[in-house]
């Protein structure tokens, strides 16, 4: 059983985070720079770019060399080599058409940042016919900014609104 000491030293220090949480200067400093977050957007663009391209190499060097992703239905991938890897392989049985990332909210925080949003694409299989998927979701990107100035992945993780298919009907 926790004693009633243990439990007000909690809450004291609990209260104690939210109060330096909304001091001014705290404040501040979550909004980030606009030249900050300009540059996080070019990153977004850059991953859009290269998504719409099927170009893997190019997906793999906007992350950290020790970067994580993690896709939808799919094992994490860690590191620049296995992240490329998961979207050379990715290309091979889909194309993806039109990918739109829109950003709800960015937050920079010195050298370290999140950004979250929504996206919509549509995937193609590329082998068996198979017709177009429209397709939407969400994501949250963790961004550290490194020794050049440029802002990384360092995590990403992004799922589908989109219900996958009922399993077939078992004979």
């Amino acid at each position: 059983m926790i004693s009633t000491s243990i439990k007000y030293r909690f809450f004291g220090a609990a209260c104690g985070v939210i109060a330096l949480a909304s001091m001014p200067a705290f404040a501040q400093q979550r909004g980030g720079s606009a030249a900050a977050e300009a540059a996080i957007g070019k990153t977004r663009s850059a991953y859009q770019t290269a998504a719409n391209a099927q170009d893997g190499a190019a997906i793999a060097k906007l992350f950290a060399p020790d970067g994580t992703e993690m896709p939808p239905n799919a094992p994490l991938q860690k590191g620049r080599a296995a992240i490329e890897g998961y979207h050379k392989n990715f290309a091979s049985q889909m194309m993806v058409h039109n990918l739109v990332i829109k950003p709800t909210e960015t937050h920079v925080m010195g050298e370290v940042a999140y950004d979250v949003g929504t996206y919509s694409q549509n995937l193609m299989p590329m082998k068996g016919g198979g017709k177009m998927m429209d397709d939407k979701g969400k994501y949250i990107v963790l961004l550290k900014k490194d020794a050049s100035g440029a802002w990384l992945i360092t995590h990403a993780i992004y799922n589908s609104d989109v219900p996958l298919p009922a399993p077939a009907a078992a004979k």
